[in-house]
């Protein structure tokens, strides 16, 4: 399958190439590096018609240009300008006709260094796509780290998050990571989050329990009660939780869908978003199932 990666014309686009890079080399998937260009008006008299298309035309062709020089030799690309209303609706018709596994964006240039910082393309595509969205940190560099080696799954052990750890733990199959339980204790007063977390080592192992025996539960024989690792981050707030977690140059983030969402499409949640918005890794973001299996 293809990966689809929306580069911006404004040529800021490394970071979303880091990450592409990282998840073809770990998937084994070619990329369709997009950029997305304004429909062609419709034809006319003037003579600004033709400018105007020339220099959207001069635009595209030197962010698909910088594109090519951006990203890594070993990976295999195409790379084309695809003409919609919207960088959104372009992406996702890229994605249909790519048959694609997942799009790839990077965050907003006006975001927080080294975290997710959600562009309006970002926001909707978290809000309609039907497949995975992959969210690029802002200024991500993969370093020597050529493929991701683990996948985080930010998981409460409810129903809700059935569909999702299954996606989560094909991936992690799929390009040979680990896989890891990670779930957030968030207390806005920190002496009450400072006595929970001394005082109450009994409910932190019930806690870790539930999740693993819930992960076993969805994944079955593909994974023993206790099989993964869980990790239970503590904080006053979102970021202070995110941070209290052990993250490396090889982590990928997986969240799920809100569940008041459409059925096969993802829509962001505020707990989704909070978590997205403080992530030091990227994320991938998966859309609901459109259906039980049966």
């Amino acid at each position: 399958m293809t990966i689809v990666v929306g580069y911006p014309p404004n040529r800021k686009g490394k970071a979303v190439l880091n990450l592409a890079a990282l998840l073809a080399r770990s998937s084994g998937e070619d990329l369709a590096v997009c950029v997305v260009a304004p429909g062609s008006w419709l034809p006319g008299l003037v003579r600004e018609d033709a400018a105007y298309q020339s220099q959207i035309d001069d635009m595209t062709d030197g962010a698909l240009a910088q594109a090519r020089s951006e990203l890594p030799a070993d990976v295999s690309a195409t790379f084309t300008t695809v003409k919609a209303r919207s960088a959104p609706t372009g992406l996702l018709e890229a994605a249909e006709q790519h048959k694609a596994s997942m799009i790839a964006v990077g965050s907003s240039a006006a975001g927080l260094f080294g975290h997710v910082a959600l562009s309006s393309v970002a926001d909707r595509l978290l809000h309609s796509s039907p497949i995975p969205v992959a969210l690029a940190p802002r200024g991500f560099r993969s370093g020597d780290t050529a493929k991701f080696t683990r996948v985080t799954v930010a998981y409460t052990g409810t129903e809700h998050c059935d569909s999702m750890l299954r996606t989560a733990a094909d991936l992690a199959g799929k390009i040979g990571a680990k896989m890891r339980l990670a779930s957030f204790a968030v207390q806005h007063a920190p002496p009450v989050t400072a006595m929970f977390r001394t005082e109450s080592a009994g409910v932190l192992a019930e806690w870790t329990t539930n999740i693993q025996e819930s992960a076993h539960r969805v994944l079955g024989d593909s994974t023993e009660p206790g099989g993964h690792d869980v990790v239970i981050g503590h904080g006053s707030d979102w970021e202070a939780a995110l941070h209290d977690v052990d993250w490396g140059d090889g982590d990928l983030l997986v969240v799920g869908s809100s569940e008041s969402g459409p059925i096969a499409r993802v829509f962001l949640g505020s707990r989704a978003a909070k978590i997205i918005r403080h992530s030091p890794v990227p994320v991938l973001v998966v859309p609901r199932e459109a259906a039980e299996s049966p």
